[in-house]
């Protein structure tokens, strides 16, 4: 939240590509959470790529949390095996799949910081 990620401050590096938004399609994670094939329709529109709707519900169960989770192309097990996580359920690269769980984790303090880093520095970014 000090901004000291690889790529620079994140909301400089976010920016960036919300420069570009007529080549870059921005969604959240709630936004597929809730509704994965209207998010599937929205991607392929942007793409310009026409779908029946058996491919967008075969896209929709093909990237269901629960099989990204399973499967080992998608879920970075390859970290797991060269011991970069511990291979536990909260070490994993894809845990529960369930929005706002963060909120399970983090002290009061740390809710706070990240509230307060959000409204100020991804907020203004929507």
């Amino acid at each position: 939240m000090r901004g000291e990620i690889v790529y620079g401050p994140y909301r400089e590096h976010v920016q960036g590509y919300l420069e570009h938004s007529d080549t870059v399609l921005c969604l959240t994670y709630e936004q597929m959470h809730q509704d994965r094939g209207s998010v599937v329709r929205k991607v392929a529109d942007f793409l310009g790529v026409s779908l029946s709707d058996a491919d967008v519900d075969d896209i929709a169960k093909n990237t269901s949390f629960e099989v990204m989770k399973a499967n080992p192309d998608t879920n970075f097990r390859q970290w797991e095996d060269n011991g970069l996580v511990s291979g536990t359920e909260e070490g994993t690269f894809m845990r529960k799949g369930v929005v706002g769980d963060w909120r399970n984790y983090f002290t009061e303090e740390e809710s706070e910081t990240f509230l307060k880093w959000r409204n100020e520095e991804v907020a203004p970014l929507n």
